[in-house]
């Protein structure tokens, strides 16, 4: 009370000098406060949280109209054991994959999760969009596919998965996984790859490649070499055979400095664009190989003896018009 008090006293004394009289209404000084300080928070409230609210607000109307219908979705997917496969989701596309896994139950508006083959999560996933893709099916002719929700529920031990529940989703539909078609290299040599660190990304033309695919692999015997799977206008999908010590970073989210040559059978000439790429995904090939799917960041430009490096979005263009002609 003292303190109090003192601190009063010494507010009237502040208020005297700069010409106020009278005593401070501490109610409304409480309240000038508050009319500031509650929208600023409402206002962080709404943004750090508007994907869930979005998502409480869409079920909310979803169970008026299309009760039935997702009841009879979440049965299925129960009822028959359907494994999704969960990956990160953003408006830029599908990030990189969490884990498989099979829905055991289905209620008070969560998907209890039974992992499968769970890969590495550094980051907090509480909240974060997600993309689940099953195998298509159709009910009440309708392709289904697949369904966008949030985390509910996560608990991790280090970086491992341990438990994972999803809210469930506003609706069940059908999405094209993929914007780009992939065409699939027959041959070994169609499609020619070199490969640095990112590290060298300022200078790699300096140094020989990390990896690279070979003209004929036959006389490579057990050495190490890139083998290109397909291609498309947004990415690649290739291995690494034999891979041994030496190798550049291969983790999901690491990034090469790919020099890529196509075979174009109408000139009878290699046609060739330097990308940026980062690693979406890792597994295992056959014979222990490594297989990676890289997707294109940013597409080199040539400046005299140096290259700087110009992002692109979703694909790079030159790519994606040589394919088309090439009726991909």
């Amino acid at each position: 009370m003292v303190r109090f008090l003192a601190q009063s006293d010494y507010l009237r004394e502040v208020q005297r000098t700069f010409g106020g009289s009278g005593h401070i209404d501490f109610m409304e000084l409480l309240i000038r406060m508050l009319s500031v300080v509650l929208p600023m928070v409402a206002v962080y409230v709404l943004w750090r949280y508007r994907l869930l609210i979005q998502l409480v607000a869409g079920r909310w109307v979803a169970r008026l109209f299309r009760r039935r219908k997702r009841r009879a979705v979440e049965n299925y997917l129960v009822s028959k054991g359907v494994v999704i496969e969960v990956c990160m989701f953003s408006g830029g596309g599908v990030g990189r994959k969490l884990c498989d896994a099979r829905v055991s139950s289905v209620t008070g508006g969560r998907m209890q999760l039974q992992l499968l083959n769970v890969r590495p999560a550094f980051s907090n996933l509480k909240h974060q969009p997600v993309i689940c893709f099953v195998r298509p099916f159709a009910y009440s002719g309708k392709r289904i596919n697949a369904f966008t929700t949030l985390v509910a529920h996560v608990s991790k031990r280090g970086v491992v998965l341990k438990g994972l529940s999803l809210f469930t989703p506003v609706r069940y539909r059908f999405i094209l996984r993929r914007r780009h078609s992939r065409q699939r290299v027959t041959h070994e040599g169609a499609i020619r790859v070199k490969a640095w660190s990112a590290r060298k990304a300022r200078t790699f033309w300096l140094f020989r490649p990390d990896m690279q695919t070979v003209n004929n692999p036959a006389r490579y015997d057990s050495r190490t070499r890139l083998a290109v799977d397909n291609i498309s206008a947004g990415g690649l999908r290739l291995f690494i055979v034999n891979p041994k010590g030496g190798l550049p970073p291969l983790d999901t989210g690491s990034q090469l400095v790919l020099r890529v040559s196509i075979w174009n059978p109408k000139t009878r000439k290699y046609s060739f664009f330097t990308a940026l790429g980062i690693v979406r995904s890792r597994f295992s090939g056959r014979g222990g190989a490594i297989g990676l799917g890289i997707q294109f960041m940013a597409e080199g430009v040539k400046k005299g003896n140096r290259y700087t490096w110009r992002t692109v979005h979703g694909e790079i263009p030159s790519l994606a018009q040589f394919l088309d002609g090439m009726g991909g």
